[in-house]
């Protein structure tokens, strides 16, 4: 009754709005489509009794072959530089016509085709380093260089551009074509430096690692990167690959032949092996009952048909054990090391801890590969809880994760089940959540002012040394990284129902990934409400989701606003002025509302306002989402280079 009293609250207030004069809500904005990709242009219109919603090419020609429109929505479904252009949306009811016009751009995203990946530049102390800086794309990219994500312009010491009054004697000099010169080279000047290619298309970023060796030490040999040493290079690895390749063939010939003399000792292993498991099953049978084989939070396996079997905890125990759904993402626990407790999430403990990805790649490869141990942090949720609905989650996050593979989605490393607790392993980064990367950024100043508003009981201030605060491009990039993120999860129609800064990673390349650390106690426990035994992010979640427990992915695209809130405040608590329980009294009277911040820009701030709109089906889709923020990265990319050239011109005079 409850739903439908709100549906039918959602039905009047949509009547009342559609009441009236003839209007776009919201306007079609124009869109920039990668070459062969598909995509949507939405027009939607309010107001009249039943306008009529055409698309047409220019003023009032056809669409042409590729492009076609339903509903008011304008397809385009494999984009080509000659469906480029301006089209025009026109709605008309009675005698009454409105019309919006918007471009449609092809473009090619930028590629950094210099510094490729992973790239090592080592020259010696005293001596010249040439850092080059290339890429691809349409439009043209413009690039520039960062060192250590710190953005290098002509305005900092010792840093100037092509053609400046100090070009002569700046150690730094960026040149027009994209490269860096680093004259008289210190053992200080050691770091990684990032090329950023950015243009309406979109943004790319390569880092190179800068070695400066003491004087007089000898310099490893460096990779050759003309073409013909490009060429040299891949026919050596040509000529190397075809040699493994013979080699394999006869050591595994060589094993077959090995297998086929065993194989009469080894079938006669398997039946004995079989019969003792037989035996075994049959005495736990016993032990258990008819009743679901859930000992600890084990994932333990189902022989025979009951009531439990039905539920969908038994189906994941089946999945686990018995079915073999998860098998390749079984790894031993044995390869965890440095366990740390972060807190407790919703099934038990969550840890953070390293693992060699190298041993987790030859025990999954079954080869004995001969290469350097490659250490990475990881993120372990243990599963203790008996509770059916938890281990239903469990299962339903171990789903998520294997079935989504994203740059902004951190990866599934594995399942450790051989022993209770099961372990869920998940990809960590190297500079850790979110929420505490952004608490750093904020100054002492701002710190104090943030608790003398809302009081100390919440986190603590930021630490004495304050990480650099983030540009706003860098800020509207990491709004793009997790629209990303969301819009993958919409593509493989699931939801993540947990949305928010303490629940993304970041890495020292400002690259954020969305996670699900979920620490519902300890350092992130006030984030957190108990509502109906259930425990809720309540400050992130809309209210049909609070209320009538309806998750969907436009309840993950409010909590996507929400988090984008939290980036730009710094990490501050939605609401911070008002208790848990003030804050569910105005979910449920519908006067809760969001405040954007001053340092908002617009276009952005319109967009959380219909994220965080009353009705679901009012709030837009990820893949809108991701293509405003375009259009806003875009605006904020030229607003830098018409000020970077202002300041050229000034600085002429």
């Amino acid at each position: 009754m409850a739903h439908k009293a709100r549906q039918h609250k959602y039905s009047r207030r949509h009547r009342a709005i559609s009441d009236g004069v003839l209007r776009f809500e919201p306007e079609p904005y124009s869109k920039k489509l990668e070459l062969g990709s598909s995509g949507k242009i939405h027009c939607k219109v309010a107001g009249g009794v039943s306008p009529n919603v055409q698309w047409f090419l220019n003023d009032k020609d056809p669409l042409p072959d590729g492009v076609t429109s339903s509903n008011g929505t304008l397809l385009v479904t494999s984009a080509s530089n000659q469906l480029a252009g301006q089209y025009t949306c026109r709605a008309t009811d009675g005698d009454k016509t409105i019309e919006a016009k918007i471009n449609l751009d092809i473009v090619v995203s930028p590629r950094v085709l210099e510094p490729s990946p992973g790239q090592q530049l080592h020259v010696s102390a005293g001596q010249p380093a040439y850092l080059h800086c290339s890429a691809s794309g349409d439009p043209a990219p413009t690039t520039h260089w960062d060192r250590n994500t710190t953005i290098l312009h002509h305005q900092q010491n010792d840093v100037e551009i092509e053609g400046g009054a100090n070009v002569s004697t700046a150690r730094f000099v960026l040149y027009n074509n994209g490269t860096l010169l680093i004259r008289n080279a210190k053992e200080e000047d050691s770091d990684r430096y990032g090329c950023t290619a950015g243009s309406a298309a979109g943004l790319a970023r390569n880092e190179l690692l800068l070695i400066v060796h003491p004087e007089g030490d000898p310099l490893p040999p460096q990779e050759s990167t003309g073409v013909a040493g490009k060429a040299v290079i891949v026919s050596i690895s040509v000529a190397g690959a075809y040699m493994i390749l013979v080699l394999a063939l006869m050591v595994y010939c060589r094993r077959r032949r090995l297998r086929r003399r065993q194989r009469g000792e080894k079938m006669e292993l398997e039946m004995a092996e079989g019969r003792e498991k037989l035996v075994e099953e049959g005495e736990e049978e016993k032990k258990v009952g008819n009743g679901a084989p859930v000992q600890n939070g084990r994932l333990l396996p189902h022989d025979r048909d009951s009531g439990a079997d039905n539920s969908e905890v038994s189906g994941v125990s089946r999945a686990s054990k018995k079915s073999g759904q998860y098998d390749h993402l079984i790894i031993p626990r044995t390869l965890l090391t440095e366990q740390i407790t972060l807190g407790r999430g919703e099934f038990g403990d969550v840890m953070l801890a390293k693992i060699d990805l190298t041993q987790v790649k030859k025990l999954r490869s079954k080869e004995d590969l001969q290469v350097e141990a490659k250490v990475r942090p990881v993120l372990v949720k243990a599963l203790t809880t008996k509770d059916e609905v938890q281990l239903a989650e469990f299962r339903r996050q171990l789903d998520l994760f294997t079935r989504v593979r994203h740059a902004n989605v951190v990866r599934l490393i594995g399942l450790c089940n051989e022993a209770s607790p099961h372990y869920m392993l998940l990809e960590h980064t190297d500079w850790g959540d979110l929420k505490n990367f952004l608490t750093a950024t904020r100054t002492p100043e701002e710190s104090a002012e943030y608790h003398a508003r809302v009081g100390r009981a919440l986190p603590a201030a930021a630490p004495a040394a304050p990480a650099p605060a983030l540009a706003p491009l860098h800020r509207a990039m990491l709004a793009a990284h997790l629209a990303a993120a969301g819009a993958c999860l919409a593509n493989k129609r699931t939801t993540h129902r947990d949305i928010s800064a303490r629940n993304c990673v970041i890495t020292s390349q400002l690259h954020l990934k969305l996670s699900f650390p979920a620490l519902t106690r300890g350092p992130d426990s006030h984030e957190y409400y108990k509502l109906h035994d259930q425990v809720i992010p309540l400050r992130w979640l809309p209210s049909e989701a609070v209320l009538e427990g309806e998750y969907s992915t436009k309840s993950d695209v409010y909590m996507f606003a929400a988090t984008i809130w939290e980036i730009y405040t710094k990490a501050e608590l939605p609401f911070a002025k008002l208790n848990d329980n003030s804050v569910l009294e105005r979910i449920k009277s519908d006067t809760l509302e969001w405040i954007v911040p001053d340092s908002m820009p617009d276009k952005l701030a319109e967009l959380l306002r219909r994220c965080w709109n009353k009705s679901p089906t009012d709030r837009p889709q990820f893949s809108d989402i991701c293509d405003e923020l375009a259009v806003i990265i875009q605006n904020i990319t030229a607003e830098n280079a018409s000020q970077h050239s202002q300041d050229n011109i000034e600085n002429a005079h």
